[in-house]
């Protein structure tokens, strides 16, 4: 099914400079996306309610989208977008089945863009091929804060994080050229350090040491890193506990991991 791209902005020469970039992106992807109703959203401002759900560093959002998802803390230009109303159903039905969210924040720089989608893009690619092990990931920064602290957890420590991560830099290279999405990395491991904010200049850094021939094993990894959480598998399972019902983590089973 084809990516609807929605950019919103008041100003067209913005929308037509973003929209041209966004659709480089996917492009760039072109038969390797989910064969989903995929929405990308672009935004023209950061609405503080996510970033006070989703971190005050967070630059863009991927979710699956099924009946039961919350989406009351999703501004109304986004969610009915979602939720169409048709005028004949009494419930709005749901037309997509996966969302790729960009802040306008983001979206102000032609480099951010492009490594911001690609990151999220990859994590739709991932629940599309390879869902259980993308669920089982989604559960990991879900442990509580002293966990997270004891373990010394970066994002980039979660083998779903890292392909993205290695993703979004090589979409921009491939776009840029290494020496100006350096420069784009250096410009935010600054803001960064401006706001105290340790783990994302640490995250910065990571990525920034990037090469074109970083790989990852997510499978492997995955059960790696699950080998480093042994100790707190029943906050684990207290997590995946919560999902119940949700059907992107129907079927998870720790056994195999542990």
């Amino acid at each position: 099914m084809p990516v609807t791209l929605i950019v919103k902005s008041e100003e067209p020469t913005v929308r037509a400079r973003r929209e041209a970039a966004a659709q480089r992106v996917l492009d760039y992807f072109g038969g390797g996306l989910p064969l989903s109703r995929l929405l990308c959203f672009l935004d023209d401002s950061d609405p503080p309610i996510l970033k006070q759900v989703f971190g005050v560093a967070n630059r863009g959002v991927y979710g699956p989208i099924n009946d039961s998802t919350p989406l009351a803390d999703w501004p109304e230009y986004v969610s009915s977008c979602i939720l169409v109303d048709d005028g004949v159903s009494l419930f709005y039905p749901r037309v997509i089945d996966d969302l790729v969210y960009l802040y306008g924040s983001t979206c102000a720089n032609d480099v951010g863009l492009t490594m911001t989608l690609a990151h999220e893009l990859q994590h739709a690619i991932q629940h599309a091929i390879a869902r259980k092990v993308w669920a089982m990931n989604g559960l990991v920064p879900q442990l509580s804060k002293t966990a997270i602290a004891a373990l010394e957890l970066q994002w980039f420590d979660i083998p779903i994080e890292r392909e993205t991560r290695i993703v979004s830099k090589r979409v921009a290279v491939h776009f840029f050229g290494e020496e100006r999405v350096t420069q784009y990395i250096d410009e935010k491991i600054a803001e960064a350090n401006t706001r105290s904010d340790v783990a994302d200049v640490s995250d910065w850094q990571f990525v920034r040491a990037l090469t074109p021939s970083s790989s990852v094993d997510i499978v492997g990894d995955t059960q790696r890193l699950f080998q480093r959480l042994k100790c707190y598998r029943s906050e684990l399972e207290a997590v995946l506990t919560e999902k119940k019902g949700n059907p992107d983590f129907g079927g998870i089973d720790l056994d195999v991991c542990f």
